[in-house]
């Protein structure tokens, strides 16, 4: 088996939000060394060398938010794993890792020495996409044009408020009685890029309040991530990952436990404000911004005129920045006296963080009979 389908089909199924299958493990365990070592799952509060091989640089920082904090050195260079890394993760045999471990020292450094501990310098900072540290400005032809910047929310009055706008997105959805009424969903998804050929099956159970199972199966591999309402989890049939997810893959089962997008901005969400109104395409939309529970800095662009959500904007926390994603959202329908978005496309900085799948929905099932227990772990987690 290709050594890099299990990694792939993880990618492909821990969601960012509602059925995203997409974000990647850029750090991966030693097998054999985490199933001689030990049978319990390990802690994702231990610290990152007591999980994982070979830690000189990040040492002290907890297991669930090295994968996080690696995949923004990627995208801030725009690579992939295997730029620094060998088939043996824990290998000093590539002089890039050795080099980023340089480079992570004296980004230390400076932000320690001249700005006070504040994560002010990172390595999107100097690379800006590119492995090569960009260090001269671009010199335009003569006459040309200067860039213009992508526009930004503009703030003014006249603006509804962060409820009005709430409202009015869930009555375009069907109205809260009848979301209300949606107690269980069963969707099935295919890649928007393969979904003809793709001999994989990918799955999202929901019921309400806040349980959700992500499942994907494929000839001799499956995959589950599920939240039970107190406790989230992974694991696979080689059993590989021994159930620990890395702070974001926590936080995208976290919003695939919400049975319509944004359902918790009103109840659980801080500081939610409406940011201003922006143009999407040719669309008119007000941005609600607000910060999730957990910790994520989020947007929310809803049509103006129909009130459906359009975007949803994410910044996750890394211990070297924050790092942004975009979930688009169109193609609605009506299930059952609800709108559901049957295509969602997503993407993100240099696309490193494995936001490579954008999907469509195949079938959407509701109120169909789901016990409790298919949302726990298989094993009791310790």
């Amino acid at each position: 088996m290709n050594r890099r389908r299990p990694q792939q089909m993880l990618q492909a199924a821990i969601a960012t939000t509602v059925m995203m299958f997409t974000i990647c493990w850029v750090f991966s365990f030693s097998r054999q060394a985490m199933a001689q070592s030990s049978a319990q799952p390990p802690q994702p509060m231990q610290p990152a060398e007591n999980v994982f091989k070979n830690i000189q640089v990040l040492n002290g920082m907890h297991a669930a938010d090295l994968q996080g904090s690696v995949s923004f050195i990627a995208s801030s260079l725009g690579v992939d794993c295997d730029y620094c890394h060998v088939q043996a993760f824990e290998s000093d045999k590539s002089p890039e890792k050795l080099r980023a471990r340089e480079m992570i020292r004296m980004v230390r450094r400076i932000n320690q020495e001249t700005f006070h501990g504040e994560n002010v310098v990172n390595c999107y900072t100097r690379h800006q996409g590119g492995a090569t540290p960009i260090s001269i400005a671009s010199v335009l032809a003569s006459g040309a044009p200067r860039p213009i910047a992508a526009p930004t929310a503009v703030a003014g009055e006249g603006l509804p408020s962060a409820q009005q706008v709430l409202d009015h997105y869930v009555q375009a959805l069907g109205g809260q009685a009848a979301l209300d009424l949606i107690k269980t969903r069963i969707i099935t998804t295919a890649p928007l890029s393969h979904a003809s050929s793709d001999k994989s099956v990918e799955q999202l159970f929901q019921k309400a309040p806040g349980k959700v199972l992500l499942l994907e199966q494929s000839p001799g591999y499956t995959l589950w991530a599920g939240f039970n309402g107190q406790q989230a989890w992974a694991q696979d049939s080689l059993k590989s990952y021994w159930g620990l997810l890395n702070a974001s893959q926590l936080h995208s089962i976290m919003r695939d436990s919400e049975m319509y997008q944004g359902s918790r901005i009103g109840s659980k969400y801080a500081k939610v404000v409406v940011a201003g109104k922006q143009k999407i395409g040719d669309r008119d939309t007000f941005v609600v911004a607000g910060t999730s529970p957990e910790g994520a800095l989020e947007k929310f662009y809803f049509d103006a005129r129909t009130g459906l959500l359009v975007r949803r904007h994410i910044e996750e926390p890394t211990l070297f920045g924050w790092f942004p994603l975009d979930i688009n959202f169109e193609a609605y329908r009506e299930v059952d006296g609800v709108k559901i978005p049957f295509v969602v496309r997503l993407s993100s900085a240099g696309g490193a963080w494995g936001v490579r799948t954008s999907y469509m929905i195949l079938e959407v099932h509701q109120n169909v009979s789901i016990e409790d227990e298919k949302f726990d772990h298989p094993t009791p987690l310790q």
